[in-house]
């Protein structure tokens, strides 16, 4: 750290220039001699009078390097101060990353002294846990001179950690001495932050899924509906067969297939409402289409049921690499809102359109229905938390969890409008970062 300078001190200082060039003046006069005895009258008084001239400019040449010295102590103070008292740390490191310089800030953030400090690696005051994370950020750019940042944790105070964000820099002293420099900020506070909301995600997702497990129970019954009518019609069929004495082999063969048939479609329904729900699901490659359809299997019984037309229109085979349960939550979100909207309107025909595109980067879904569009008021308010347009049957979690699922774990955009009467979603997929 730079300490302050010493005003008797720098007196000495000036005191022994001063001596010296005095001593050096009547050496270069002695190597030089003039005999004032041959000078006139008239030329001693012009002599003397150049003399007080050069004095009277010597003086304030003096006096104005005098000033210049009190402003540069000036400066050279409040640098000290702005560099101690910054918010942030500074060290300076040599090339071997030991510790050569820091300010007060650096000190207080480690409760260590200056003599504590000095000499000491960098590293020692790394959790040893994340010493890879700083290692791994050192070498990030081979360009001399280009800033590397990193956040990890340092040990502090009472050897108590806290979250730190570094910024490193290369550079050279004055000596053309290789030096390091290192700027840390204590983001404890903004980590913990950052911690909460994170964890509040997390919570509204799972409030999200167990608020659409109510909707999915009711999807199986319509799912079903169908099949368990058709296991009643072949029941009566077999009964009246049996009655009339009609029922032979060939059609109780016939029965058996028939059923076969519906329970395992019944079974797969099941397998479809279980796997959506199960919590960790690995990663998979799909195409949009397949996640589509997987969607469908889920929910598309209740489309046919209130004779809403669902037309897909693929112009691409590209798979990613996603969980795709998630995405098939982010489309059930979107369907189930179409469908809402498509009844409460009563629109007839209802039609739901999706189309599949891609481009050399990324995959674009757009769903679409013929609704009347989002009213303009609320457009802007639809995907906030808890926001819902449907009374006490809404969460309002569907679309803030759908734009949070694209945007946050997909690295995707999720955005909407209104067009050709009725509301436009768009989810664009980067096929090489997900």
């Amino acid at each position: 750290m730079i300490a302050k300078s010493d005003p008797y001190f720098e007196q000495n200082i000036l005191k022994s220039s001063s001596r010296m060039l005095r001593r050096k003046a009547e050496e270069a006069a002695a190597r030089n001699p003039k005999s004032l005895e041959i000078l006139s009258v008239d030329e001693t008084h012009r002599l003397i009078h150049e003399l007080q001239v050069h004095q009277i400019e010597l003086e304030m040449q003096n006096e104005q390097l005098h000033l210049t010295q009190v402003e540069l102590d000036r400066e050279r103070n409040r640098y000290i101060d702005l560099y101690n008292l910054a918010p942030v740390g500074y060290c300076t490191l040599n090339m071997q990353g030991k510790i050569l310089q820091a300010n007060l800030t650096a000190l207080n953030l480690f409760g260590k002294s200056q003599s504590d400090l000095i000499n000491q690696s960098i590293t020692q005051f790394i959790l040893h846990e994340d010493q890879d994370i700083y290692y791994l950020c050192q070498k990030q750019s081979d360009d001399f001179g280009e800033s590397r940042f990193c956040e990890l944790r340092m040990i502090g105070k009472n050897d108590k950690p806290f979250w730190a964000h570094l910024e490193t820099r290369d550079g050279h002293n004055p000596d053309n001495i290789y030096e390091s420099h290192l700027i840390i900020s204590d983001i404890t506070k903004y980590t913990m932050v950052k911690e909460k909301l994170k964890l509040n995600e997390q919570i509204m997702l799972a409030q999200a899924q167990k608020a659409a497990m109510g909707d999915l129970i009711s999807m199986i019954a319509h799912q079903w509906r169908q099949p368990l009518n058709n296991l009643a019609l072949i029941n009566q069929d077999m009964y009246i067969k049996l009655e009339l004495g009609k029922l032979d082999d060939k059609s109780i063969y016939e029965s058996h297939e028939k059923v076969d048939q519906i329970l395992q479609f019944m079974s797969k329904t099941i397998d479809d409402f279980r796997n959506f729900f199960s919590p960790d699901q690995p990663k998979e490659w799909v195409t949009i289409e397949e996640v589509i359809e997987c969607t469908l299997k889920i929910i598309g019984q209740c489309y046919v049921t209130t004779n809403i037309a669902i037309n897909i229109h693929n112009n691409s085979q590209s798979t990613l690499l996603i969980h795709k349960n998630s995405l098939v939550q982010v489309f059930l979100n979107i369907l189930e809102n179409a469908k809402h909207t498509l009844e409460t309107e009563n629109v007839k025909p209802a039609i739901i359109t999706v189309i599949i595109e891609e481009t050399v980067s990324s995959i674009i879904t757009t769903i679409r229905d013929n609704g009347g569009g989002i009213p303009e008021a609320i457009i802007d308010k639809i995907a906030q938390p808890y926001f819902t347009t449907k009374g006490l049957m809404g969460t309002g979690l569907g679309l803030y969890i759908s734009q949070t699922i694209i945007e946050k774990y997909f690295s995707g955009s999720f955005t909407w409008f209104n067009k050709n009467q009725g509301a436009c979603f768009v989810i664009t997929l980067d096929k090489h970062h997900v």
